[in-house]
């Protein structure tokens, strides 16, 4: 019997740590406003990201598939077709607290000259890049990017203190992953000390949007 190859390291997450998120933009000399932003253009040309915002308190981060199955068609008593639908992630993160900035930023929200955020009809959440770190139980980090997200409206709970006892009432946000429209590209992830992904690589990862490097294009891009 063959020797089977030897397993990966092994190394459960255990934190959650720099969050990131860096905004979509059209490739262009136009000055946007976070309360504006909208992704224009997704396109090997002109898409960019905008600068990086680092966004603090992060508590809990979750990834779901939500169209993972493909849809099969029987035939002649047999498997005939299968096809399988783009990817789309729901990607949930509970932060401490989500600043008013921040929430201008993620739902195109505006503040207004008095410091105020104002909700309007007609405000719509713009596309980022969102990265982050997760600590592993060895000691070394897991890196994940999601290259294209948008927040859903986010719900906000308050409650009264109750004598002695107070209750946290932390910041949730929901966002929905897509693919690039150019590319195909949803996500990328890495394990620091795997795969040739070292501690250089790893101090660097999350200070812009990752792009891949692959010495021949995959075609399936």
């Amino acid at each position: 019997m063959a020797t089977p190859t030897a397993s990966p390291q092994v190394a459960s997450t255990v934190g959650l740590k720099n969050v990131v998120i860096a905004p979509l933009m059209e490739d262009s000399e136009t000055t946007h406003t976070y309360g504006t932003l909208q992704l224009m253009v997704d396109t090997e040309e002109t898409l960019t990201y905008g600068e990086l915002q680092l966004v603090a308190g992060a508590i809990e981060a979750s990834i779901t598939p939500e169209n993972a199955d493909p849809d099969v068609q029987h035939a002649d008593d047999v498997e005939f077709s299968v096809l399988y639908p783009d990817p789309e992630l729901s990607f949930k993160t509970k932060m401490a607290d989500i600043p008013l900035t921040i929430q201008e930023m993620i739902f195109g929200n505006a503040i207004d000259d008095n410091g105020v955020l104002v909700r309007t009809a007609s405000d719509r959440p713009p596309y980022f890049a969102v990265g982050f770190k997760s600590e592993k139980s060895d000691g070394t980090y897991r890196f994940v990017w999601l290259y294209k997200v948008r927040a859903k409206p986010m719900t906000e709970t308050y409650k009264t203190k109750e004598g002695q006892t107070i209750t946290r009432q932390n910041g949730s946000v929901e966002w929905t992953a897509i693919k690039r429209t150019h590319d195909g590209r949803y996500q990328a992830v890495a394990d620091e000390g795997q795969n040739g992904f070292d501690a250089t690589k790893a101090a660097t990862f999350l200070e812009s949007v990752y792009e891949p490097a692959f010495t021949e294009e995959e075609s399936g891009a």
